[in-house]
């Protein structure tokens, strides 16, 4: 598959990740993206572990990661503002080479985008995916008024709504309302409380709360809470900020006042709720592959998302320098892949569940009990951590 062509849909994290390793490889990338390039900017910050961030490092000035971040040390609250266990990562660079962080979504993609600019590619921006037309061997992008190719495959890197997955798989599932919303903001406010060093998660008595302070003085924080009904619209909350701070301070009116000050204060709030897509008999088609959250969306309790998107890319690259049959490389990838996501996907949905539909008698018991499942916690993300993609015989 050296010096062939390749078509990356999506332009996030995973598929400039990917775009980069192939670019190094031999091969020639184009990148589209549906969103506008200022549209780019958008969403709130998340999790990324040792076992993504090791992969960074080989992509982008690792440096440029550390300019605005948040520890990832994680100290649990109960509703009341009792510390019940805590999660450090001392340990972790010692064990994996880094330590888990939280950064904004919008600085990983900046910088991958970034460094695939520096290889000469230039991402076409409000391009949205129609359909394919395929000539023996070779593969067209039809996108608006515009036939693009031909191309040797397609990779689609475009989330959990992926139009590459609907086109490849017509009659394939969609993605299913987890009954989760999450929200948040990051921000600079001031509050009467002194904010904390570490992330501070409360399990708060309606909802689950996480507060930070990243190293440039902002106000990061998030919001998980438990909606039965699907929403109507797709990927976005169908409330306006006055309405959706209502709703979360009610939420939280009970619990510690930090969480209610916090909220109170913030102006540019963002919601959106949370899907995944029941897992997939098949991650390609033909000549079309899907990577990340369009082949196995993971929801953000565990933050392993943009890891394992990461991972994706890693395994996808080598599979397709390694293999002259795409078929060969696309069934390579699902294998050495697949069994590693289902489990993470299932730790994830449970530990979510944990967290925003909370009882009274399991919470006297997680009360009673977190510490000592934090530590044993702590051991099993091990295997997750120490995880590295280039190791893996493909």
């Amino acid at each position: 598959m050296k010096n062939k062509k390749i078509l990356i849909v999506g332009s996030g994290i995973a598929g400039p990740a990917l775009a980069i390793q192939l670019i190094k490889m031999g091969f020639e990338v184009d990148v589209i993206e549906s969103r506008e390039e200022k549209d780019m900017e958008e969403g709130l910050f998340l999790g990324l572990s040792p076992n993504g961030i090791n992969i960074l490092k080989g992509l982008i000035e690792e440096e440029k990661l550390y300019q605005e971040f948040a520890p990832g040390a994680i100290e649990f609250l109960n509703a009341k503002g009792k510390k019940i266990a805590a999660l450090d990562t001392d340990d972790q660079s010692k064990k994996f080479g880094t330590q888990s962080i939280q950064v904004k979504r919008s600085l990983i993609s900046h910088l991958l985008r970034k460094e695939l600019a520096k290889h000469g590619v230039s991402i076409r921006y409000g391009c949205k995916l129609n359909g394919f037309e395929k000539d023996g061997e070779l593969i067209f992008a039809k996108t608006g008024g515009r036939t693009l190719g031909p191309f040797h495959c397609v990779v689609g890197a475009d989330g959990v709504h992926s139009k590459t997955r609907k086109l490849i798989f017509p009659n394939g599932p969609d993605p299913i309302f987890t009954n989760h919303y999450s929200t948040g903001a990051a921000e600079k406010i001031q509050v009467v409380n002194s904010m904390p060093k570490k992330v501070q998660m409360t399990f708060g008595n309606r909802a689950f709360f996480g507060l930070m302070q990243s190293n440039q003085g902002e106000v990061w924080w998030f919001n998980n809470f438990y909606h039965k009904e699907t929403p109507v619209g797709g990927e976005k909350i169908n409330l306006g900020q006055d309405d959706l701070k209502a709703r979360l301070i009610a939420l939280h009116r009970d619990d510690h006042p930090i969480i209610v000050e916090t909220i109170s204060k913030s102006k540019n709030l963002f919601a959106y709720p949370i899907y995944e897509i029941p897992p997939l008999p098949c991650w390609f088609r033909e000549q079309v592959v899907l990577i990340g959250d369009a082949a196995h969306a993971v929801t953000p309790h565990t933050g392993q998302g943009a890891s394992l998107a990461l991972e994706d890319s890693v395994v996808l690259s080598r599979c397709l320098s390694t293999y002259d049959s795409l078929e060969t490389a696309f069934t390579r990838f699902q294998v050495v892949r697949e069994e590693r996501v289902k489990k993470i996907i299932a730790q994830a949905r449970k530990v979510g569940d944990s967290k925003s539909k909370p009882n009274p008698l399991s919470t006297f018991f997680r009360d009673l009990f977190l510490h000592y499942f934090i530590n044993m916690e702590k051991k099993k993300m091990e295997w997750i951590y120490r995880y590295r993609p280039e190791n893996i015989a493909v």
